[in-house]
């Protein structure tokens, strides 16, 4: 966790991409410092999940020439050296950077005194006087955020994900040295294809490779509003490998069975399910980034001033309170429900079976993967300007508009992007958090107590100091669902009337020549039609 946080201080933690999401980019924007966040939060990723791949090949080897105690004693090494290396890691930040000047008022006397540390400053604006305070306000940060119902779902969904690779590392050594009655060597090495998949993920975690940008430019969110689903949309690049992933554990289940099955069956079924994996565990990171990064609205300056105000405006640098909290909690999921696949796997083995056990665990993702969707769906319009900035949000979007005509009249080859950002930044408001419009469609997440977007609504004064926010989120997620199963609900009847309407019409045209008096079948008829039209007056009256 030390080293994430002097990764995020590095490169930010921020999705804050070239289209974003209802938000214009913004280069004086803290969330674009540092570079972005790019394939360093693969790698990060890798190691957190599919090293455990290697370590396991790496033990295979050792307990094959060696005895075991050898194996600890080399874990007890690498701790070593990991603690050294942490140890000697310099900050990132000066120390003028990891301080704060802090206001004390007592009475009608106003004094000054310097506050170190951040979480506590982060929560209730003023420094701990001892290391104690700033681990309990760590560890109420941590709880604050779990009460989000959106979070929630996505700690509990990353750490299943943690949870499945290790039940199927144990469970494919296993198979490899009972069923295949392999080396040590070679189990290591057939689990060591988990980790050889997830190495192929890494790539794609460089936005650029899959992005809008590479078809079309544009400086707005417009093409997020499209009504097309092409492979640049992230909805449908997240839905393919979220859905992949419970599918393929489900296929490995099946092809789990041992001899007569060529081993390379399991293999490669694990090496895709590492890929997908490192796939998931980052977009869930990527994800808690973009929520919960408040960087650029802590108070004071934390990115590059406007003009040449560098002197009159204070500093107050960040290390992402609520994304690190985040991540503790995810990390602590994983770990717990990693500790009981060791511990079950075995035990579910023996009583289940292998198939039986991993199709359990790739079942009960799938259902996680479909409370994630609907957590992340945005289903309701939020307003985020309030009354006092309507007019100059209008001027903007204004200018936004022309300054966009301008650019489309302009040929490819002769756009400079640092005049045309000059040109397209004659005037811009101080409205917090860059939106395109006055309202944001926003989902469960977003919705939570402690998320960006539920900030720059608290600081406009559109929300009740009293309210409960995540109670206010999951009832709004709760209906907005209601609605839409009512909806398909009402539409499954009404394609059902249309059917019987039609068979009685078909039915009255055959058995007329057959009976010879049709007022039968036209009462009948009229007693179907009379009752399909007195149930639609009733649902008119509810």
């Amino acid at each position: 966790m030390n080293f994430h946080s002097i990764l995020t201080d590095l490169f930010g933690a921020s999705l804050m991409s070239s289209n974003p999401h209802q938000e214009v980019v913004d280069d004086y924007d803290s969330r674009r410092h540092g570079g972005g966040m790019g394939v360093w939060l693969g790698i990060w990723t890798w190691c957190f999940i599919a090293s455990l791949g290697f370590g396991f090949w790496i033990g295979a080897w050792v307990i094959d020439d060696l005895q075991p105690a050898w194996g600890f004693y080399l874990s007890v090494i690498l701790i070593a050296v990991v603690l050294l290396l942490n140890t000697l890691c310099p900050e990132v930040r000066r120390s003028a950077f990891r301080r704060s000047v802090v206001e004390v008022r007592t009475g009608t006397d106003v004094s000054r005194r310097l506050a170190r540390g951040e979480v506590m400053m982060h929560r209730v604006k003023d420094g701990p006087k001892w290391w104690g305070q700033e681990m309990y306000h760590g560890i109420a940060l941590s709880l604050e955020m779990l009460r989000q119902p959106g979070f929630a779902v996505i700690a509990v969904y990353s750490g299943w994900i943690y949870a499945q690779v290790v039940l199927i590392i144990v469970l494919l050594g296993s198979l490899s040295s009972r069923f295949y009655k392999m080396r040590s060597p070679y189990v290591g090495l057939m689990v060591a294809a988990l980790a050889f998949g997830a190495i192929a993920a890494i790539p794609f975690q460089k936005a650029s490779y899959f992005s809008r940008a590479r078809h079309t430019q544009v400086n707005t969110s417009r093409m997020t509003f499209d009504k097309q689903i092409t492979w640049t949309s992230h909805l449908l690049r997240r839905t393919v490998f979220t859905i992949g992933l419970p599918l393929a554990g489900i296929v490995y289940a099946g092809v789990s069975g041992g001899p007569p099955l060529h081993p390379s069956a399991p293999a490669t079924l694990a090496a895709v399910i590492g890929f997908l994996s490192c796939l998931a565990i980052s977009e869930c990171n990527g994800i808690i980034m973009e929520t919960f990064d408040t960087s650029d609205l802590q108070p004071g300056m934390t990115g590059r001033p406007r003009g040449n105000s560098d002197t009159q405006r204070k500093k107050n640098y960040s290390a992402f309170p609520r994304v690190t909290a985040g991540f503790a909690i995810c990390h602590t999921f994983g770990f717990v429900f990693a500790a009981g696949a060791t511990g079950l796997g075995s035990m579910a083995q023996r009583t289940l079976g292998q198939r039986v056990s991993t199709g359990v665990v790739a079942g009960i993702l799938l259902i996680l993967t479909v409370l994630l969707f609907l957590v992340l769906i945005r289903f309701k319009e939020v307003t985020i300007i309030p009354e006092s900035k309507t007019e100059e949000m209008d001027r903007w979007t204004t200018a936004r508009k022309e300054s966009l005509k301008r650019r489309e009249s302009i040929p490819e080859e002769q756009i400079d992007e640092k005049a045309l950002f000059a040109e397209e930044e004659p005037w811009r408001p101080f409205i917090v958090g860059n939106p395109t419009s006055k309202t944001r469609r926003v989902n469960v997440l977003e919705l939570g107590g402690m998320s960006r977007f539920t900030e720059i609504r608290k600081r406009n004064r559109l929300i009740d100091a009293s309210a409960h926010l995540n109670r206010a989120a999951l009832d709004a997620g709760l209906d907005a669902l209601d609605d839409q199963l009512s909806d398909i609900v009402s539409d499954i009847v009404n394609d059902a009337k249309d059917i019987l309407r039609r068979v009685a019409v078909n039915h009255q045209s055959r058995w007329m020549p057959l009976i010879g008096d049709s007022n039968l079948v036209n009462v009948i008829f009229e007693c179907l039609m009379t009752f399909t039209m007195s149930e639609n007056v009733s649902e008119v009256n509810q």
